[in-house]
């Protein structure tokens, strides 16, 4: 489902690997006496789509979406290239937007795939957006979401809103630098936030998109506890055995910190917050604690120390 065709340009090849198009059938086939996530009962002859199918999120999905016998298959579409997205979402009738990170433009990718969605007469979309998408959020993204949902309810197609915890996956990344190094400089303050697993946000995107009955709602989805700095230390501490110190520092001080820690050789592959999200967790912009997993897929998030 990752194939990456090859552009001319490195800037696009990186947009067509990051947003491919990945249609997938859903077959009518379910199991008996176990209830399923996605109802593929209901879903004779329905195409899916997802957007960025090659990304970490995207993979999940698509393997959420295999497990329920479907037959797939992969079409390429640019973000940039709007006569790309019509033909790569042709026959689609409900189409997961994966939220464009990365991109130059962000507002603009997930307009292109709002609109093209409309014109080709996809029925309902998905998106996968982030907490509490406000003016006064420090988030950085948060004006870039705020206006994308807008975006979204003005192509007028039916949409479920997913907005997406922070990923527990990359706190459990971070811990074992923090563990190596012996210390955690941060900025969350006596903040606090609910990390959430890529596979529980890839279970409830799948489960959104499947299932029936999501049309005009919104979905915090996260962890099930909100996780303060003093509860990620003793949860490192317990888990790797290491002593680490935490160095509470201003948000000046913390970009410093921040731009050191990113080149170190050492912890290449890790993405450490960036100076506003710790301030938004820090304010409670972030102090978000939904149950968006357990009511779109049946079961309660996993905890972040099951990752570390």
């Amino acid at each position: 489902m990752s194939a990456i065709r090859r552009s001319r340009t490195a800037g696009v090849a990186n947009l067509v690997a990051k947003h491919g198009c990945a249609a997938v059938h859903v077959a009518s086939e379910t199991g008996e006496g176990e209830r399923t996530r996605f109802r593929e009962a209901r879903l004779t002859s329905v195409i899916v789509g997802v957007t960025g199918a090659s990304g970490r999120l995207g993979r999940l999905v698509i393997d959420a979406l295999s497990r329920t016998r479907v037959d797939d298959r992969t079409r390429f579409g640019d973000f940039e290239r709007p006569q790309t997205l019509n033909e790569a979402l042709q026959g689609v009738d409900r189409l997961l937007v994966i939220s464009a990170l990365g991109t130059g433009d962000m507002v603009g990718a997930h307009r292109a795939a709002f609109e093209a969605a409309a014109r080709t007469g996809v029925r309902r979309i998905v998106f996968t957006s982030m907490q509490n998408p406000v003016r006064d959020n420090p988030f950085p993204p948060a004006a870039i979401y705020l206006h994308s949902e807008a975006d979204l309810t003005a192509v007028g197609v039916p949409s479920t809103i997913l907005r997406n915890a922070l990923y527990a996956d990359r706190r459990a990344d971070l811990a074992r630098c923090y563990a190596r190094d012996g210390r955690w400089t941060t900025n969350l303050g006596d903040g606090g936030h609910a990390f959430v697993t890529r596979a529980d946000c890839a279970a409830a995107a799948a489960a959104a998109l499947c299932d029936d009955g999501h049309e005009g709602r919104r979905y915090d989805v996260t962890g099930p506890v909100l996780v303060t700095a003093d509860d990620y230390v003793a949860l490192v501490r317990e888990r790797t055995g290491a002593d680490i110190e935490r160095d509470d520092v201003d948000d000046d001080a913390y970009e410093r910190d921040r731009a050191a820690f990113t080149v170190a050789p050492a912890n290449a592959g890790t993405f450490e917050l960036f100076t506003g999200t710790g301030r938004a967790i820090r304010e409670g912009h972030l102090c978000v604690l939904g149950d968006g997993v357990h009511a779109l897929t049946g079961h309660e998030p996993r905890p972040l120390q099951d990752l570390l």
